[in-house]
């Protein structure tokens, strides 16, 4: 039996219990949201909008008890092969004591008017996080576009330059079947906070050579939580 078909029926059940939870301490889920606008979405360094804006959006229903349900969607731009992308997560993070905390669970990404195969795949996900510091892997039986077996080892640093400005590294490993697909993704960024709006300025790169999409640029995001 392959791997989409357990990742399903854990989500179906994952919905079941959720709604479980809700129906019976309702007191205690939260619905939070956000929405963004950013002047390029690259996703692990590729640029998935044609280096172009994307309008970005989600919404997450938890528990106290760590248990979440999110949706996230965000526009697209694959030469007329896709304008949206639509993606579910059933997840959990918590505490492990002051200084340790956890985030685990499955996600789904859609392409819900993408027409070629295997544009639809799941991914299980799980990071650890110290402090400032956090590592993380990914793994997908089938990842995008039928490329089979795929790893996203990942590790970020935010530092606190001020009480409201923050610098955030990032560094990822994309492994792949094919050895040659393999790639290295980077980041180095300024966050900060004005009138209740999340501003972040990134430079993006990756190790791929003749690639347009993948090539280095500077992104401008600006969110606002709910």
């Amino acid at each position: 039996m392959k791997m989409t078909t357990t990742l399903s029926s854990l989500i179906t059940a994952g919905l079941l219990i959720g709604l479980a939870t809700t129906s019976t301490h309702s007191q205690a889920v939260e619905l939070s949201g956000d929405i963004t606008f950013t002047s390029d979405y690259a996703f692990r360094g590729i640029s998935q909008t044609d280096e172009a804006p994307a309008i970005q959006g989600g919404l997450t229903l938890s528990d106290e008890s760590g248990f979440y349900v999110s949706v996230w969607g965000s526009s697209v731009d694959f030469g007329g092969e896709g304008t949206l992308e639509f993606d579910v997560m059933l997840g959990w993070s918590g505490a492990i004591n002051e200084e340790w905390s956890v985030d685990v669970g499955v996600m789904r990404y859609g392409y819900p008017n993408t027409e070629f195969a295997g544009s639809n795949f799941y991914e299980l996900y799980g990071s650890l996080s110290y402090q400032d510091f956090t590592f993380g892997l990914a793994y997908s039986d089938d990842y995008y576009a039928n490329a089979g077996t795929y790893f996203y080892l990942y590790g970020g640093y935010s530092y606190a330059i001020t009480d409201n400005l923050a610098l955030d590294l990032h560094v990822g490993q994309n492994e792949y079947d094919d050895s040659a697909a393999s790639y290295l993704d980077w980041s180095i960024g300024l966050s900060t906070e004005v009138l209740g709006a999340g501003l972040s300025l990134a430079y993006v790169d990756t190790d791929i050579d003749d690639c347009n999409l993948c090539d280095s640029r500077v992104i401008f995001s600006v969110s606002k939580s709910f």
